[in-house]
């Protein structure tokens, strides 16, 4: 039996909230959170995350509250042209603080071919992308590391929408990432399974007792014009809310109680 501890990261520049719900959204030109202003994110244990974009869909800043007090505020700015995106985020709450550079590379047809994460004003990259591989305009797979030791494969179904991810370490030990949709199209869903039956995730409400390698990630919910209203996510055993504020008014404001926890995420409730 493998026991492995779930890290999750949606990658939107390694630092985007839960409400990306995508990770590869820098991979191409242009966003799709278009119109949102502000976020707020809300824990059972009293940990909150207010974060505000601008116009184009861009996170500006991110707070990070514990029981009403600030524990970091994070602050993003960019640097845009028709051949990189530049994102630098200032973290933490002392003088001191630290800089991150999320560098995206991209080809005249806007597709990323480079990816380059910097820490601090070190000059050499701690982070690294690359081999980008595109097909009829979808990205189709990327390597991770220096020498590329991690490979990403996708897979689309017939309307072109991304339905799986392969993350593979090595023959042997890869990890399936599957995406749900309603009728209109919209992501629901995103289910993380390894292929080995004996691996047991930890830190997070598995599957079910029968199914310890396999984890019910995150669920959105819509409304009936088809708004994203509010979404649901598993992180170290923790439900994040995500209430939205779009163009001054609130979708899905409710409180979460701790039944919601339990039945949305009880043993083999979820995909039974």
């Amino acid at each position: 039996m493998k026991i492995k501890n779930v890290v999750i990261l949606f990658l939107m520049g390694l630092f985007y909230s839960s409400y990306a719900f995508s990770d590869d959204t820098f991979y191409y030109k242009g966003m799709e959170h278009k119109g949102i202003k502000k976020i707020t994110e809300k824990t059972h244990n009293k940990w909150k995350v207010v974060s505000f974009f601008d116009e184009n869909g861009y996170l500006l800043r991110e707070i990070n509250f514990y029981k009403k007090e600030i524990r970091s505020d994070n602050k993003y700015d960019y640097a845009v042209t028709d051949t990189l995106l530049e994102i630098r985020r200032i973290y933490g709450k002392d003088l001191n603080k630290q800089k991150m550079v999320d560098r995206y590379y991209y080809t005249s047809l806007g597709q990323c071919y480079k990816r380059r994460l910097y820490f601090s004003e070190s000059d050499t990259p701690s982070y690294y992308e690359d081999n980008f591989m595109f097909e009829d305009g979808l990205l189709i797979s990327y390597t991770q590391g220096k020498i590329g030791a991690i490979k990403f494969v996708y897979k689309y179904n017939e309307k072109k929408q991304k339905v799986q991810k392969l993350n593979v370490y090595s023959e042997t030990d890869t990890t399936f990432y599957a995406y749900v949709y309603n009728q209109l199209g919209q992501l629901t869903d995103y289910i993380q399974e390894s292929n080995n039956n004996e691996d047991v995730y930890t830190d997070v409400v598995v599957w079910s007792n029968e199914k310890m390698n396999k984890v019910h990630i995150q669920f959105s919910n819509f409304d009936k014009r088809g708004n994203w209203t509010r979404s649901y996510l598993v992180l170290l055993g923790i439900v994040w809310k995500v209430v939205i504020l779009r163009h001054g008014k609130i979708y899905g404001k409710s409180d979460i109680r701790e039944d919601t926890f339990a039945c949305g995420y009880s043993m083999g409730s979820i995909g039974s």
